[in-house]
């Protein structure tokens, strides 16, 4: 029975829109092989996803958080105008002492339209809060496995080799965004079973996400080498992991710029709007529980004790904000960016040699 007040957690790897059915739909623009590497990829990038990384596995954040809080602050504003022209209809229809035809019909036409649309906005307004405070996705580098996090504390366990990932896009009003989209595939390998959708999303050059594909890939496919300088490329990590992140982090986060100080002086204008994001953002996550994982994912998950790598949250600079929204001063930016640039090169170099023509 449809009950129009159940819950719809925004767990992306059960709410994510699925326009294509099967992996040779047009929308698809390219399919990616774990086995092969990039050799022209021009850098590798985590895009500021990562929560762990070490030797064993890497741990993201999920498709939804980068907005965590606009669903809410959307379905608070516009549930209560809605709900509030419904209010409005019964106190026309109170106050008015001869209610005629026109008037009753004008009523129930704004009742058909209003109820209706309160319900959706109810769920939108309840998809965040009192639920998990991300829904994190666990890269096992040594058993070869992906475990999604999902509401209600389930966990879907998929091997990675099985996953077909796929480079997708959506067409918008004034642009096209992309998104990596992990699919398993029912018996004939082209129908589409679960889509899991990576943590990022572009609506500039999809070539970018390429440099986020072989982050990943060279973190499941290469060798030991690769992971130091894996955990290297990435500046920051996001404070969540047996946490809750704070109110200045997740405005930060909102705020963050890909492109420096250019970036911020682009869109200065959308800091007010951030800003204001950023509280029903604190609310979701103060109201929130942290996602704990199942005792046997722990297990399977369970790093070296002397392991060399290592990378996470407490590990992030002291003054945050600064690598967040670009404004590192001259010679912490040199240092900061030439550690993470020539890590880039190495790993780009051993991919130009493995994957290269001559091969």
């Amino acid at each position: 029975m449809f009950n129009p007040f159940k819950r719809l957690p925004k767990d992306p790897s059960k709410l994510f829109y699925k326009p294509f059915r099967c992996l040779s739909d047009k929308s698809i623009i390219r399919i990616y092989l774990q086995e092969t590497g990039n050799p022209d990829v021009a850098g590798i990038f985590g895009f500021d996803s990562v929560v762990r990384l070490n030797s064993t596995y890497l741990e993201l954040v999920d498709r939804y958080y980068n907005w965590r809080g606009v669903g809410t602050l959307a379905g608070i504003v516009f549930f209560c105008l809605s709900f509030g022209l419904f209010i409005e209809s019964l106190a026309m229809l109170a106050l008015v002492e001869k209610t005629s035809v026109g008037i009753w019909l004008v009523a129930i036409l704004i009742w058909g339209i209003t109820l209706p649309l309160s319900f959706g906005l109810y769920r939108m307004m309840t998809s965040e809060v009192f639920l998990n405070t991300y829904y994190p996705i666990r890269f096992n580098r040594k058993n070869g496995m992906v475990y999604v996090y999902q509401s209600g504390g389930t966990v879907l366990s998929v091997p990675w080799r099985e996953l077909r990932f796929v480079l997708y896009s959506t067409k918008m009003p004034f642009s096209t965004q992309w998104t990596i989209v992990g699919c398993t595939t029912e018996e004939d390998g082209d129908t589409v079973a679960k889509a899991i959708p990576l943590p990022i999303d572009l609506n500039w050059d999809p070539e970018d996400l390429t440099m986020y594909w072989e982050f990943i890939r060279c973190y499941m496919e290469e060798g030991d080498e690769y992971l130091q300088d894996l955990a290297d490329t990435v500046p920051w990590c996001p404070p969540v992991e047996k946490k809750k992140e704070g109110w200045l982090f997740g405005f930060l986060y909102l705020s963050k710029q890909l492109f420096g100080r250019l970036g911020l002086l682009v869109n200065a204008l959308q800091i007010p709007i951030f800003f204001v994001i950023s509280f029903p953002r604190w609310l979701v996550m103060k109201t929130c529980k942290i996602p704990v994982w199942p005792k046997e994912i722990e297990d399977a998950c369970q790093p070296d004790k002397n392991d060399p790598v290592n990378k996470g949250a407490e590990h992030n600079p002291p003054q945050i904000w600064r690598p967040m929204l670009g404004l590192q001063g001259k010679e912490r930016y040199a240092r900061a960016f030439a550690k993470e640039r020539k890590a880039m090169d190495r790993i780009t170099a051993r991919l130009r040699e493995k994957y290269g023509e001559h091969k």
